[in-house]
């Protein structure tokens, strides 16, 4: 990848309800997947939109579809049906845009997002980890680990993907108001040494504030020899705080403290992630594929 920026894409599930359609609540059900179920057709103009606004990588709607939220409507059973479900609804998007884009499967938390304290024990992370990454490995060109709250959930989903035969991206979330700190009250840089024995092809930030992913940005820099990027919510966090403890709370402290960032807005913040060497860039939650076509203005001027 070396200097060349890769422009990957932006929010799926706030895009689904932003367009009319039901998405329920993470927290206690399947969120974005519903969608897979009752409007499959509205997964794939997303997609569309977001490969006609320029973004090189497309991440397959399968964020919620997981053995532990799953479980919460019943459909356990169905992980396999609605996960290839999700990579050949992208595959449709990629066939119908004829774009050479890359179509990434995404490992997210197995349940509710920024709860370090629902990460579970490793063989269980490994075990449901493995099952997903078998589904997925031989049927998509790539791998992101996501929204990771702390690093042992990071390195269960990097134990499943040892032999996936992919490019395996990792991102770690600093959802909440502390600069570099984890969910789970690590700081980054220890983190990044806890998977430091891992093959990982490029590391990322995810689904946190726009100001705090610059920050974490200068850290990649200094310790990183890998690709880096980031790909935050249109938003940005008035209250930063210092801490090293473990938050259940962090989504509810990031929503007190946001403020809304406009697609303009956010192209100038993820220009400083660029300038800080950043070559994968994107968005995360409340992101459009307007914001996406605006970074890709951004980096092709």
């Amino acid at each position: 990848m070396d200097n060349k920026i890769t422009l990957i894409d932006g929010a799926m599930g706030t895009e689904i309800r932003a367009r009319g359609f039901e998405v329920p609540s993470h927290i206690n059900s399947i969120w974005s997947a519903q969608a897979l179920i009752d409007n499959p057709e509205v997964v794939r103009d997303i997609h569309e939109d977001y490969i006609h606004a320029g973004a090189e990588v497309i991440t397959t709607n399968n964020y919620a579809v997981t053995q532990n939220l799953l479980r919460r409507e019943n459909l356990r059973n169905n992980l396999e049906e609605l996960t290839l479900l999700s990579i050949d609804i992208a595959n449709q998007a990629r066939q119908v845009t004829d774009k050479k884009i890359k179509i990434a499967a995404s490992l997210p938390p197995l349940d509710t997002s920024y709860r370090p304290d629902l990460v579970g024990d490793m063989e269980s992370i490994v075990r449901k980890y493995s099952e997903i990454v078998d589904i997925v490995k031989n049927k998509v060109d790539l791998i992101i680990i996501e929204t990771m709250s702390s690093s042992i959930e990071a390195i269960g989903a990097l134990k499943a993907c040892k032999n996936a035969g992919i490019e395996v991206w990792l991102g770690y979330t600093l959802h909440g108001i502390r600069k570099n700190t984890l969910p789970s009250g690590e700081s980054l840089l220890d983190a990044l040494h806890a998977v430091k024995d891992y093959d990982i092809d490029a590391y990322l930030i995810n689904c946190c504030s726009a100001n705090i992913t610059s920050e974490a940005m200068k850290i990649f820099a200094r310790e990183l020899k890998k690709p880096f990027g980031g790909y935050a919510n249109s938003e940005i966090i008035d209250h930063v705080e210092s801490g090293d403890d473990s938050l259940n709370n962090a989504e509810n402290l990031q929503r007190e403290s946001r403020q809304s960032i406009n697609a303009d807005q956010y192209s100038k913040i993820v220009e400083e992630w660029i300038e800080s060497g950043a070559t994968i860039v994107g968005g995360c939650c409340r992101t459009t594929p307007k914001h996406i076509k605006k970074i890709n203005q951004m980096i092709n001027n």
